[in-house]
């Protein structure tokens, strides 16, 4: 008896479940935010703006500067060290090894100058990115708040989209606009 009376319990909490859910179901509104959205393709701009383009032909010459400074401090330490080959024979022990740290402290240095010269293009070239990042964040928000929109998202989040929520070439426009060239520093 106390089991049918369980059993009886049972179901009807489970009939009053089921009756609860189907009415939620059938009278449920679906609930849509108005949210308007847009979609910028960030790598594209930052590979093909004019700024973008003039941050590449500078890190380029400079990078092509840099190699043949490189090469000329190789040659000029190689022509240096067959000198001090050369007269190998000729010097004592002690002149020869003062010859050799002299040597190694030109080669040290030359080989600090380097890489400061490359810290210092990496350098202009990641705040010269930066800058570019920023113009096109605030390129974003005046495009945001002219047209309204609750969110700007990359094309590289997205899945699967419309075309007609990209805004791309009018970020594009406006970025040439504002921010021509940028000087590497």
């Amino acid at each position: 008896m106390i089991i049918r009376n369980v059993r009886r319990l049972y179901l009807l909490t489970l009939s009053l479940i089921f009756t609860v859910i189907f009415f939620s179901e059938v009278y449920a509104q679906p609930a849509y935010a108005e949210t308007k959205i847009a979609v910028v393709d960030v790598e594209m701009i930052l590979a093909s703006s004019d700024a973008a383009k003039s941050i590449k032909k500078q890190v380029d010459e400079k990078r092509a500067k840099f190699l043949e400074n490189v090469k000329k401090e190789e040659d000029k330490l190689r022509t240096e060290q067959k000198a001090i080959e050369e007269k190998r024979a000729e010097l004592s022990k002690e002149e020869l090894i003062k010859k050799a740290q002299e040597f190694e402290g030109r080669r040290i240095a030359a080989r600090k100058k380097l890489q400061d010269k490359k810290a210092k293009l990496d350098e202009g070239f990641s705040k010269a990115m930066n800058k570019l990042t920023e113009t096109i964040t605030e390129v974003c928000q005046e495009i945001a708040d002219e047209k309204e929109f609750d969110l700007i998202i990359t094309r590289q989040n997205i899945i699967v989209g419309n075309n007609s929520l990209d805004i791309t070439p009018e970020i594009m426009s406006r970025m040439n606009k504002k921010l021509p060239s940028l000087s590497l520093k």
